[in-house]
């Protein structure tokens, strides 16, 4: 059945300026489980992508992207989310 693949979600690279960190996790469908994903430190202006290594499998996932702090701001550009299929089904 298609979209019922399990996939390994194994990076992001983020284009973003900002001030501070940025916090970033993946969940699954419902929520059910959480990658947390390091830090990204960022820089106003900044000449590059932030490139940060997952390791999520399961068969869709969300990204959420977040500051802690109230003085810390972001604008994404561009995000690539690097994902191949790991397995066809679950077993059983």
């Amino acid at each position: 059945m298609p979209g019922s693949d399990i996939l390994h979600f194994g990076m992001i690279r983020v284009r973003v300026v900002g001030n501070g960190n940025l916090d970033a996790r993946l969940f699954s469908l419902d929520d059910v489980e959480k990658g947390i994903i390091v830090s990204l430190t960022m820089s106003n202006p900044n000449a590059r992508k932030i490139d940060r290594l997952c390791n999520f499998i399961s068969q869709g996932a969300r990204l959420k992207l977040g500051t802690d702090t109230f003085e810390e701001y972001f604008k994404v550009n561009d995000i690539t989310i690097y994902v191949k299929p790991q397995w066809t089904q679950y077993p059983g």
